[in-house]
């Protein structure tokens, strides 16, 4: 098939979004299909084997002023992905809420071609005035967009119950998590304290990372307010956006620009936990990176809720935006007071987990039935 993929950015930019969608293109292509990437032109591409790139045109302010990432693509550029869409035998858009996806999705029934969504967000937590432009915007692509795809996959039942909340149970809405790669994201359990030596961390303190965009629904916040109550935790903040932590002026705190995967992989295996305070978004990659490498996380109930995990294997942040981080602190002093066996035994049981329920091969198989119309 020649394949049309539609995302708002390349990876380059630093979003989940389109982290997933390098991971299926790859396998995609892999499997002998030909890919034509259309996304903004704020950041350089990838290169990836049997993968064209195609940047479009786009303003990119509503992101500078709000921190929402919402590029706004020019004529030119939708001009250009017609021309795409009109040759390809199949369209893949990549949530369904960017102007990209909307228009890329009408051209698609235009042109009588396939489409198959993948969407990763359902509800937002935006401050206002944006939060009821977004509940309306959600509902208009439920109509236009997922309503009428030949399939959407949802990479998390929490963001499936959302738009069925809007539209009602659809029977090609699927559940269809992310997947993990193996060969990068692995545990090395009996390395962590030789690996904080070499990345510059104390073994002997307990170490806590985040990793994500530095923006209002990761809720960095609860971030400060934890270092600042523990100060003898070390703290690896891992990313960019239009918030700062780097001015936090905490010792106890380093910030990192976002790296390669290999590089990340051994900050997962290093740290004692994931820690991630994000709220309104499905079930982010990071976490199925962190868990794979034997990482257990500590999130919020609703950002749990988008996976199949055992209560076992992650710990519980504040999920109201009016709680402190104290709830989170309580839970991280109970679980470092167990024993380093049992705290082993999580790692492994992490691992384990990630390895049995995420495969990346899996999702793209599924993907390419969908796209070639040959799934029952």
């Amino acid at each position: 098939m020649r394949i049309v993929l539609v995302t708002p950015f390349y990876p380059s930019h630093g979003g989940g979004i389109e982290k997933v969608a390098a991971q299926l293109a790859q396998r995609l292509a892999a499997a002998g299909h030909t890919l034509v990437w259309c996304a903004s032109d704020t950041d350089p591409p990838p290169t990836l084997p049997g993968v064209h790139c195609l940047p479009l045109r786009s303003f990119n302010a509503v992101e500078r002023f709000s921190g929402f990432p919402y590029p706004l693509w020019s004529p030119g550029a939708l001009a250009q992905l017609s021309e795409q869409v009109r040759h390809c035998d199949a369209v893949h858009v990549h949530d369904a809420i960017y102007a990209g996806s909307l228009v890329a999705a009408w051209l698609a029934r235009r042109h009588g071609k396939r489409l198959v969504v993948t969407q990763h967000i359902g509800s937002v937590p935006l401050p206002q005035p944006f939060r009821p432009v977004l509940g309306i915007a959600n509902r208009v692509v439920a109509r236009l967009v997922l309503k009428p795809a030949a399939r959407v996959a949802f990479i998390s039942p929490a963001v499936r119950r959302y738009f069925e909340s809007l539209l009602g149970p659809q029977p090609h809405f699927h559940d269809l998590p992310n997947g993990v790669d193996p060969r990068v994201f692995s545990p090395a359990v009996n390395r962590t304290a030789p690996d904080r030596d070499v990345l510059g961390f104390d073994p002997n303190r307990p170490l806590m990372l985040f990793v994500g965009r530095f923006v209002a629904k990761k809720r960095l916040y609860l971030v400060r307010e934890m270092a600042l109550a523990r100060p003898d935790w070390q703290w690896c903040v891992v990313g960019r956006g239009p918030e700062r932590p780097q001015d936090w002026g905490l010792p106890q705190v380093r910030v990192l620009q976002p790296m390669d995967q290999q590089q990340l992989a051994d900050y997962y295996r290093a740290a004692d936990l994931l820690v991630l305070p994000s709220h309104g978004e499905g079930f982010p990659l990071v976490v199925q990176e962190a868990m794979a490498c034997g990482l257990p996380a500590c999130i919020t109930a609703d950002v749990a809720a988008g996976s199949t995990l055992p209560q076992a294997l992650w710990l519980q942040l504040p999920q109201a935006t009016g709680q402190t981080a104290s709830f989170g602190v309580a839970a991280i002093d109970k679980w470092l007071a167990q024993t380093p066996a049992a705290r082993l035994q999580q790692r492994l049981d992490c691992a384990a987990f990630a390895c049995q329920t995420w495969s990346w091969d899996a999702a793209a198989q599924t993907h390419a039935s969908w796209l070639a119309g040959t799934a029952a």
